[in-house]
């Protein structure tokens, strides 16, 4: 037997059928591994909307007055497979998320930052991140918030692509009337008219003072480009947009758009490349020298087919920060953030050289060559800066994993259903709370958790030797 004592810590509300199979089945479990445990279901018995946040919260507090040194957190409709690889032995490193693999997603991550169905805490990790916010009514966001939490603490797995490029230099664009642009020169002709590839080291901010974040619960949202690169016309280029995403366009001869994109928070160093094959009317799309990722909302799906030929941009210069595509100046938008390399080939490149592209740059069909650390580069340069440090690209901020596989019970999706919350504009304060405070910093996480619980328990009882109910009121 373990000499760790585990508190399985459930929110519970109307799932009496879940609950009659949850505690046996996880009980065996748990057992059949040598795991001392006892099971908290903390039950919200007033008519306020569900709290899932402080009910996790306050069946962790009894877990730890009963002498539990580390938790599992544990949605009632999780049950861990036979061999399916979910350890529940103590996180001593960090917390550890265990639901990765879930049968109601075809046994695939939900998305790529997921923390929740079953995630471990010892006690002095909930104490660090105060647990989950009490504030989250009804359905959605407190574990995203858990996880912002983590972050936050640095309990995170993080990578980074490289070691820190020293002493970089990069442009620094103001978001308001800076811009850039590379002349036009004989070996750029038809660049982007043929098989190619476009490579930029690039660094974004979102304008919250100009454009809201793209928000799914917003009743009116307006999508908003900010171009990073663009060839103007029939703008072919790459744009950091108000969802968060780095976006690739490009047009057939048809002006037919194809677009493609990729999941990043801002003020991350990125390195984003997009490879076009004419031959094969392909377009590859890759964060970090990974190719985009469509599963799980991370990024549309990668290669992309297209149809008919590319369209032909002639001579134009190459813009960096805006484009002048615009009928006029008062509709210009205005990239917010820094670029430091920028690297185009009149090839598609292998899968092989965008991997290691951060390691070997290419010389073989190299037309344009831009890195602000070096001296006389052919660039203009409007209203910018040039600054410099050392850069660190995070390759991955995700939390940390073992692969468990868990088989999800039956019931009514609660989330996102054709587009929509199905929890509506409930969902949609969550969505609100945690995109525009809690990840801008504008919540004290420290004042808001499992040290501020406002509770009253009306009833407990024991359901099973290993197994107990608390009652509760908000």
């Amino acid at each position: 037997m373990s000499q760790h004592k585990l508190g399985v810590c459930v929110p519970y509300r109307n799932r009496e059928l879940h609950l009659n199979e949850f505690i046996p089945k996880v009980g065996k479990y748990l057992k059949d591994r040598n795991i001392n445990f006892q099971m908290y279901f903390a039950h919200q018995v007033d008519d306020k909307l569900f709290n899932r946040g402080a009910t996790k919260n306050i069946a962790a507090k009894h877990a730890f007055e009963d002498g539990c040194d580390y938790i599992v957190w544990h949605d009632i409709d999780m049950i861990p497979e036979e061999d399916g690889g979910a350890d529940y032995s103590y996180p001593a490193d960090a917390p550890r998320h265990i639901a990765t693999q879930i049968s109601q997603m075809d046994y695939e991550l939900k998305y790529h930052e997921y923390f929740g169905g079953a995630v471990l805490f010892t006690k002095e990790q909930v104490e660090a991140t105060n647990g989950y916010s009490n504030d989250y009514w009804d359905w959605g966001m407190e574990d995203d918030d858990l996880f912002w939490r983590c972050h936050k603490e640095g309990f995170l797995n993080v990578n980074y692509l490289t070691e820190p490029l020293k002493d970089q230099k990069y442009i620094s664009f103001n978001g308001v009337d800076s811009y850039a642009k590379i002349p036009y020169k004989r070996e750029m002709r038809g660049l982007t008219s043929r098989s190619h590839t476009i490579s930029i080291l690039v660094r974004a901010f979102h304008t919250l003072d100009k454009n809201k974040v793209f928000l799914i619960g917003d009743k009116e949202r307006t999508y908003v480009e900010y171009p990073i690169l663009r060839f103007p016309g029939y703008d072919y280029g790459i744009s950091f947009n108000n969802s968060r995403a780095l976006s690739f366009m490009f047009w057939n001869s048809f002006n037919k758009h194809n677009y493609m994109w990729v999941k990043r928070y801002d003020n991350y160093w990125s390195w984003i490349t997009a490879v076009i094959s004419e031959e094969d009317h392909l377009a590859h799309f890759y964060l970090n020298g990974t190719e985009v990722d469509s599963k799980g909302g991370y990024g549309s799906p990668s290669p992309l087919r297209f149809n008919g030929r590319l369209k032909n941009y002639g001579t134009n210069d190459l813009y960096l920060g805006m484009s002048p595509s615009q009928p006029d100046e008062s509709s210009f938008k205005y990239f917010k953030g820094d670029i430091a390399k920028i690297y185009g080939w009149n090839r598609p490149l292998s899968t092989e050289e965008v991997e290691n592209i951060h390691k070997e740059l290419p010389s073989k069909d190299l037309v344009i060559d831009y890195d602000a650390s070096k001296s006389d580069q052919d660039i203009l340069q409007f209203n910018t800066e040039v600054k410099q440090e050392d850069v660190h690209i995070y390759n991955s901020i995700v939390p940390h994993r073992v692969e468990g596989r868990m088989r999800c019970l039956p019931h009514d999706d609660e989330g996102i259903v054709n587009g929509k919350f199905v929890k509506g504009e409930t969902t949609a304060a969550n969505e609100r709370r945690y995109v525009l405070k809690m990840q801008q910093d504008k919540i004290d996480y420290k004042s808001d958790g499992i040290k501020q619980l406002k509770y009253k328990v009306v009833g407990e009882k024991k359901l099973t030797p290993w197994a107990k109910m608390i009652d509760i009121t908000l």
